[in-house]
């Protein structure tokens, strides 16, 4: 294992790429748990970063620790590397949302005692047919780094084995967690030889967008949102793999109930 070198070292902070954002509530947070789609804890001169191969293209499967009966690849699910840490920023586009932390500002997680956050072991552990990593930490016992596929592909840190639950997602805008699923997210698309700059009816064409004011609950509002998604989906083929994982309910404003249900089943012809 890569983490020998970081052994009986404090952690100094903890960077959330991409944090958990769900309207009104605590950045990063959900429970007793750190989410986001790639984390990085950062010792003296090294981090341990974990990245999701949902969200980021430089990593398309997780970390290969052994091999099945089968013959197929054992992996975690999430890609995780130990680095010098003043590199850390370069693994990530100088836009991406990010949120540091240091380790009192873990307010979900147990504290026992006030020593420094000192990382004592590792190891590899198994929760149902899931693989994830254990570190243990001088002040909080064990605690998890999990992969998520079905909260859009999250790294989840948190007490050893607690797993956040989230069983209704609301998407109110593309800031919000699933924000990805938002008519008005940017990114663009072709459909019917026209750019479209988002899915929102305030850019559709104008004919399009005359015909939804005249009837903004009608079917062919729901059409014309059907075939932007269906086209904004089948030329991003990240966002394609995401929607393809999605594993619950969730209801997205401006976007009228089934139609995403529609769009996968559509996308898997």
């Amino acid at each position: 294992m890569l983490l020998e070198q970081l052994l009986i070292q404090p952690i100094r902070r903890i960077d959330l790429i991409q944090p958990w954002r769900a309207a009104g509530k605590k950045v990063g947070v959900v429970a007793d748990s750190l989410l986001a789609g790639a984390m990085a804890i950062h010792f003296a001169d090294s981090a341990l970063v974990f990245r999701s191969p949902l969200r980021f293209a430089c990593c398309q499967t997780g970390t290969v620790i052994g091999v099945r009966s089968s013959g197929a690849p054992l992996t975690l699910g999430y890609r995780f590397d130990v680095v010098p840490s003043k590199d850390v920023d370069g693994l990530f586009a100088a836009c991406e949302p990010r949120l540091s932390l240091t380790p009192d500002q873990w307010s979900g997680l147990s504290r026992f005692g006030k020593a420094e956050s000192v990382f004592l072991l590792a190891d590899l552990s198994c929760l149902g047919k899931d693989y994830f990593l254990r570190l243990r930490l001088l002040d909080r016992g064990w605690c998890s780094v999990s992969y998520r596929p079905d909260l859009d592909g999250a790294i989840e840190f948190s007490p050893e084995n607690a797993r956040a639950e989230v069983p209704h997602v609301v998407v109110h805008s593309p800031v919000d967690e699933f924000g990805w699923l938002h008519p008005a997210s940017a990114y663009p698309f072709v459909l019917d030889g026209q750019y479209w700059r988002t899915a929102h009816p305030r850019d559709w064409p104008w004919p399009s967008a005359r015909a939804w004011r005249s009837q903004p609950a009608g079917d062919r509002y729901r059409d014309t949102m059907m075939r932007a998604l269906l086209a904004r989906f089948s030329q991003h083929h990240a966002l394609r793999r995401r929607l393809e994982a999605l594993a619950g309910p969730i209801v997205v404003q401006g976007i009228p109930e089934g139609v995403i249900e529609d769009v996968l089943s559509d996308l898997g012809r």
